[in-house]
């Protein structure tokens, strides 16, 4: 269980700083110049197609991570992982806009970065940490043997 979350923390760290980092790529033709989050025209578009994009990332280290300590259901992990994913980001938008209404750009945007990465983190450890199962028999090595 615990290998589990571990691949699921290190898939959400990837999907989660992969994320951040393609905003601020794609955020780049704001006023402020480099590393404001969450402006421009075009940022509701990006917003989407990144956090897809980024989605797709984590569930292929999900699933190639379960694949490496042979556990089942990599997929499910990688779907719930997503899922919550997608709820937690929500959260953070929804606190952003109704609750940090008065905080200095600065501070929004370490929030912002900060907030981003450890939902992904979050969501792929729950996720994997509470699915998947060895495909190892109960009995070890020694039943198949014996047969």
């Amino acid at each position: 269980m615990i290998v589990r979350a571990l691949i699921g923390a290190v898939a959400g760290a990837v999907a989660g700083a992969g994320f951040v980092l393609t905003l601020g790529t794609f955020t780049r033709y704001c006023n402020g110049g480099p590393g404001r989050t969450g402006c421009g025209t075009g940022f509701f578009t990006t917003f989407g197609l990144a956090f897809a994009l980024w989605m797709v990332v984590a569930a292929a280290v999900v699933c190639a991570g379960f694949r490496v300590v042979r556990a089942g259901r990599g997929w499910w992990a990688a779907g719930i992982g997503s899922a919550l994913w997608f709820v937690l980001i929500l959260a953070v938008i929804y606190g952003r806009i109704f609750v940090l209404d008065g905080m200095y750009q600065a501070e929004v945007r370490h929030f912002l970065v900060t907030a981003y990465l450890v939902t992904a983190c979050v969501a792929y450890a729950v996720a994997a940490s509470g699915t998947g199962r060895s495909r190892s028999s109960p009995h070890g090595d020694a039943a198949r043997e014996s047969t």
